[in-house]
Order: structure tokens, then C-alpha cells, then sequence
């Protein structure tokens, strides 16, 4: 057996998995199927009518069709649940990439609420989140209740080198868009992540290389 699949004990998966496959059975048998045609005779007895069918790689043999296709089935779920022949296995390997992906893509979404609620500017937004369109932005803003962010503030020499400062210190933090939240958490979200991403244009040029942009919004 591949290691990868994980039998799950459970009677009633197993259960559900048999109706299922009555189910699928039965409208196999109601569709006219072919290979389900008047086999009522026992198939021990030469009087079998059978045509030569090359069934598909995910179909359950003929004889499983026409047993579990019979009104009789439900009536034996229980002596059929018994037998062992119904195991339900999950392919590891396949469940793992799956919810890899869709937690990186809970992430992003995560990320890309908190930049339009700390008012990113479009630009900014399709920076780091490529794939995510401007109705989704504006449909997001509406959500969250949140205007568009107004042009950048320029920023005093002042402040622009303690915002410098404190990004520098922030270089722990490989993702840029959490780099960005940590840094406007940091500033106390006294400027908006629009005016904090056009002073650091050039700080973020340079580091690019360490940003991961998200890539499931559409």
C-alpha cells in the first residue's frame, strides 16, 4: 500500500461511501447503462447475456453495479459494511498541498485586508498583490468601511530618516507586506501605508528580492 494514504477509521465514512455507490449504481441502472442490461440470471449458468465492455479506470466493476443498482442493496449495507470492503483512505500527500496552498491563500487574503484598511494606495496594492483588480480593492474598501487613501504626505527630513531608521530595524521581517504593518503599527498609524510606501520606494527597491507577492486574488 502507499504510504501516503492514511486509512481513516470510520464506520460512518464507510457507510457513506456504500450509499454513494448505491446511489451512483442505481442511476447507472436507470440511465440503461450497457454493461447493467438484464443480468438477473446468475452468471454461474451459461444463460448470461454479457457484451464485450472495456469499463473506465475509476468504474466499479459490473458485478458491483448490478448488486449495489438492485432495490435489494440497502438491505444489505450492513452484512456489506461487515465484509471489510469498504475502506476509506486519504492521500496525504495530495491533502497536504491542498491546504498548503489554501493557507497561504488565507494569508494573503489576511495581508491584503490589512492593506486596504491602513488605506494602500492601488499602486501599492499591485505591488505586492498582482493578481488582485481594482473592483476588488474597491469592493474590499466598501467592506471594511474604509475611504481611499488621499495623495502621499511628504514627509520632513526629520521624520523621513526616523521612518528610515525604523524600517531599518524592521529587516528581521523577510516579508515586505508584513514589514510594512509592522512598520505602520510601529509609527502608530499616524501616516498611511500609501505615504510610508512612497517615502520607501527606493529603501523597497532594494530589497524587492525578499518579497513574497500574494498570487491567489483574482
Amino acid at each position: 500500500m502507499d504510504k501516503a494514504l492514511l486509512p481513516v477509521e470510520s464506520a460512518a465514512l464507510e457507510h457513506v461511501v456504500l450509499l454513494e455507490l448505491i446511489a451512483y449504481s442505481r442511476l447507472q441502472v436507470q440511465r440503461g447503462d450497457p454493461r447493467n442490461e438484464d443480468h438477473k440470471v446468475s452468471c454461474e449458468t451459461n444463460s448470461c447475456q454479457k457484451s464485450l465492455v472495456f469499463p473506465l479506470p475509476d468504474s466499479p466493476p459490473d458485478v458491483i453495479r448490478r448488486v449495489l443498482g438492485d432495490s435489494r442493496a440497502p438491505a444489505l449495507t450492513r452484512d456489506l459494511l461487515a465484509s471489510g470492503a469498504l475502506r476509506v483512505f486519504v492521500d496525504i500527500g495530495a491533502l497536504q498541498r491542498r491546504c498548503e496552498l489554501i493557507e497561504r491563500q488565507w494569508r494573503d487574503e489576511f495581508l491584503l485586508r490589512a492593506f486596504v484598511e491602513r488605506q494602500a494606495s492601488l499602486p501599492m496594492v499591485r505591488a505586492f498583490f498582482r493578481t488582485a483588480t481594482r473592483a476588488a480593492i474597491v469592493r474590499l474598501r466598501s467592506e471594511l468601511g474604509v475611504a481611499a487613501p488621499t495623495k502621499p504626505r511628504a514627509l520632513p527630513p526629520s521624520e523621513l530618516n526616523a521612518l528610515f531608521d525604523a524600517w531599518a530595524q524592521l529587516l528581521t521581517i523577510d516579508d515586505l507586506r508584513e514589514r510594512y504593518l509592522a512598520l505602520h503599527a510601529h509609527c502608530q498609524a499616524q501616516w498611511s501605508l500609501a505615504t510610508l510606501f512612497a517615502a520607501l520606494q527606493p529603501e523597497t527597491r532594494k530589497s524587492r528580492g525578499a518579497c513574497r507577492p500574494a498570487n491567489s486574488f483574482s
